[in-house]
C-alpha cells in the first residue's frame, strides 16, 4: 500500500489534514527529520499549512528533496 508523506508545520497540523481526508495512522507518516525517509519508499509527498516556517529553509529543502526521491523507489 502506497503511504502518505505529509510535510507540515507540525505533528498536530499533520494529523488535521489526514483526518479530513479520511486517512488511518497506517496511511500516512509526519518526518521530522530527513533521517526517518531513509528507509520508506513508494510514497506520496503531500506540503500543507505552516510547513517549512518551523525551521531552517535549508532544513526544510533537504527534507522536501529526500521526500521527493525516496518516495518514487518502488513506483510501478
Amino acid at each position: 500500500m502506497t503511504k502518505i508523506c505529509i510535510l507540515a508545520g507540525n505533528e498536530l497540523e499533520a494529523y488535521q489534514w489526514a483526518r479530513s481526508q479520511n486517512l488511518e495512522k497506517d496511511q500516512y507518516f509526519f518526518p521530522t527529520s530527513p533521517n526517518e525517509l531513509l528507509f520508506k519508499t513508494n510514497f506520496h509527498v503531500v506540503v500543507i499549512g505552516s510547513a517549512g516556517q518551523n525551521i531552517p529553509e535549508s532544513m526544510f529543502n533537504k527534507i522536501y528533496t529526500l521526500a521527493l526521491e525516496r518516495g518514487r523507489i518502488g513506483r510501478y
